[in-house]
């Protein structure tokens, strides 16, 4: 198959970047690494038309100095927190980025989970912070809060973890994550938690305030599939809200007043949109756990789908160099998936659940016929 290189880097981000420039990739071509449920389009046009529809909704307001009213409101009461805690961002990454400019000075420790999302090791190191690993280690990913105090050495001042795992899926509960955030506080640490595939897995109603110590981050990109919206949030204790605030002050001016004014009637009514994605995961889950499962049975895979979420992140046997073994995959089959290497750990594979249930069904089956060969 005459086509162009794909892999000749182990950064995921840099890698699906240059992916996305090359689109559109042959027909015949299967992305079966997608980790974000499709945008309901249908749901945001009907929304959009109709708030725009004679005049604008009272939710298009100002947004400079805090952000849409509106939208924090809807937040606040997602979780059942007030309101002072909330800060909206445009995505994860710039709420990531708010947080490290409040906390941490140059040459403090951030400790990175690893196998991990790379952006947030790289938003730490343009932050001035070192990265350092926080190993999460196969085959269940799990965390403890003993694991976190032996990796708080001297001069670390933050961990940053996610929650759903990316790339595993690993669920920590809300038990486990209020005695990380103790076990940081012991170390005088914050305990920063990219929760962008959360609400997959669990109420969004906490407990909050849940510690002094602990910051959340979400956005309506990856569950609700809303990405073009570019509306995240930052949720802390009020005290930590408003040092992240005063910090940012100079640097932050501004979130889209028109995206936040549609995410924030998205959030006072997000039923619709929640079935939305619950729908794509009933479809889309069944199909990728059954190939898995076949895959195992025939000694091509080792690991499970996770219990929650649109993601598993299987051990491919006999295969340590996933990397090439992926270029393999898409010069001879098509197949576009996300090695171990490009999350620190080779020897894996990122699958998720993008495509269409008939592409994916066919992709995987690909996948397990390109395996076993």
């Amino acid at each position: 198959m005459d086509s162009p290189p794909l892999y000749n880097g182990a950064s995921y981000s840099a890698w699906s970047r240059k992916l996305y420039r090359l689109m559109p990739l042959q027909a015949d071509a299967r992305l079966l690494f997608e980790s974000t449920i499709e945008e309901p389009t249908a749901l945001l046009s009907a929304l959009v038309a109709g708030a725009f529809d004679e005049r604008p909704t009272d939710r298009y307001t100002s947004v400079f100095g805090r952000g849409n009213p509106y939208l924090i409101s809807a937040v606040a009461a997602r979780y059942g927190a007030p309101e002072r805690a909330v800060l909206t961002t445009t995505g994860v990454a710039n709420g990531l980025s708010q947080v490290l400019a409040a906390f941490i000075q140059p040459g403090d420790g951030v400790l990175i989970e690893t196998p991990g999302f790379d952006v947030l090791g790289g938003l730490t190191e343009a932050a001035g912070g070192v990265a350092m690993p926080l190993v999460r280690a196969a085959p269940d990913f799990d965390l403890t809060a003993d694991a976190l105090r032996e990796a708080l050495a001297p001069g670390v001042r933050m961990a940053v973890i996610t929650n759903l795992h990316n790339p595993s899926g690993r669920r920590l509960s809300e038990e486990t994550v209020l005695d990380l955030a103790r076990a940081a506080a012991e170390k005088g640490a914050w305990l920063v938690i990219d929760e962008v595939y959360a609400d997959f897995a669990r109420p969004t109603v906490v407990s909050l305030p849940a510690a002094p110590n602990l910051i959340r981050l979400n956005s309506l990109a990856k569950v609700f599939g809303l990405y073009g919206l570019r509306c995240g949030w930052i949720l802390a204790d009020p005290t930590a809200a408003a040092r992240i605030a005063a910090a940012n002050a100079t640097r932050e001016f501004g979130v889209s007043k028109l995206t936040h004014a549609v995410s924030a009637l998205i959030l006072e009514n997000p039923d619709p949109f929640e079935a939305h994605w619950r729908t794509v995961l009933a479809e889309r889950r069944p199909i990728l756990e059954h190939h898995l499962a076949a895959m195992r049975a025939d000694g091509l895979l080792d690991g499970a789908m996770p219990e929650f979420g649109c993601m598993a992140f299987p051990r491919v046997v006999r295969h340590a160099d996933t990397l090439s073994l992926a270029e393999r995959l898409w010069r001879e089959d098509g197949l576009v998936t996300a090695p171990g290497e490009m999350f620190g750990l080779p020897g894996y594979m990122r699958l998720g659940i993008g495509l269409s249930p008939e592409l994916m069904d066919e992709g995987l089956s690909r996948l397990h016929e390109a395996l076993r060969r």
